[in-house]
């Protein structure tokens, strides 16, 4: 019988140790002699999961690869439950971390939250393990609070942490503070040259040592002579010497980057971050946090219409003034009234005061 052609337009490598799909290695013992062929995926639906995997060429039908660790695995502490969303679902993602191979907390720490494994996280685990594949560089964009950086520490739980360098700059960066940001993260000894010929010699001779995976996080804050640079360092390398490099930032980054011919020719991936579509926080936000697993669809939709504006940021911003609200006024259920005060708390006056003139 024929198998039925796979969904799945973009192929990944098979490595001798497993396939990624959406951020997590698959296994099988059948995999080890297609190590180095490209194959096209269709995941399977739960309650069985896991791939099917087929030739990329031929579309002949490989088999199955299974996931290699399942959410209990991950995530044994009942306060980092994860949900997924869908039967299409077959991995999770963790929380995001101060740098790879920490366990992260939530945003405010904020206590029972879950990881709800949206479409966006899903998609960039995906997106993330396939650049890191094929040694390229991507750029993930967006406005802040929506989980870029989230996302991409997630995918790196996957990735042996002493290979990830993380990158992150409050202020505008020049070469030279990657440089010795670099020099820093490589542990390399003695002093950093002085000359900057002399110092990208020493970065690129370091950098094709090992298979790393260069993240540069906050991005928008790079100038057109930040990103040269790095395209400097990965257009040196040879093959599987080559860096994987990821930019993370907000439409700066992106518009830096595809305005200049150059840069935008070597993006391998492109990937947005939007808000959470009303019905996707419909969806998703009572799995978030027990404290919204029985409210109604309405007061989520009113809460997100006036301060959450489909953001898990927001979301764990209001939902730690309303548990604090509810325990100082001995309430058990959140109700419209204490959502409207942690929403006059949340929402800057200057923004409470245009929706209150657009209402009348």
């Amino acid at each position: 019988m024929t198998a039925e052609t796979p969904p799945s337009t973009r192929t990944r490598l098979i490595h001798p140790h497993g396939i990624h799909w959406r951020g997590q290695p698959h296994t099988a013992p059948w995999l080890a002699p297609w190590a180095g062929t490209r194959a096209l995926v269709r995941p399977r639906p739960a309650p069985l999961g896991g791939i099917d995997v087929f030739h990329a060429q031929n579309g002949q039908h490989l088999g199955l690869a299974l996931p290699t660790l399942q959410p209990a695995d991950l995530h044994g502490q009942t306060s980092r439950e994860v949900t997924n969303q869908g039967p299409n679902v077959t991995d999770t993602l963790a929380p995001a971390a101060e740098s790879p191979g920490e366990e992260p907390d939530f945003y405010l720490n904020l206590a029972d939250a879950r990881i709800v494994a949206t479409e966006a996280l899903l998609e960039a685990g995906e997106n993330i393990a396939d650049t890191i594949d094929a040694h390229a560089m991507s750029c993930i964009y967006g406005d802040a609070g929506l989980g870029k950086t989230f996302s991409v520490l997630a995918a790196f739980k996957e990735v042996a942490a002493d290979l990830v360098l993380f990158l992150q700059f409050r202020s505008r960066p020049t070469p030279r503070d990657i440089r010795m940001e670099l020099f820093t993260l490589l542990n390399l000894e003695g002093k950093p040259p002085s000359h900057p010929s002399e110092f990208d010699h020493l970065l690129k001779r370091s950098l094709a040592r090992r298979p790393y995976v260069l993240a540069f996080d906050e991005a928008q804050q790079f100038s057109r002579e930040c990103f040269e640079f790095v395209r400097h360092l990965w257009d040196t390398g040879k093959g599987k010497n080559r860096p994987a490099v990821l930019f993370i930032g907000g439409e700066e980054c992106y518009k830096t980057l595809y305005n200049e011919p150059a840069l935008a020719s070597r993006i391998y991936i492109w990937q947005e971050f939007t808000p959470m579509e009303p019905e996707e926080v419909l969806k998703n936000i009572p799995h978030f946090h027990p404290l919204w697993a029985n409210a109604s669809p309405e007061l989520i939709s009113y809460i997100d219409q006036e301060a959450g504006g489909g953001t898990f940021r927001m979301w764990s911003k209001i939902t730690h003034h309303i548990l604090e609200g509810m325990k100082r006024r001995g309430l058990t259920e959140v109700d419209e009234n204490i959502a409207r005060w942690a929403i006059r708390r949340v929402r800057p006056p200057r923004q409470r005061h245009r929706r209150e003139d657009d209402n009348r």
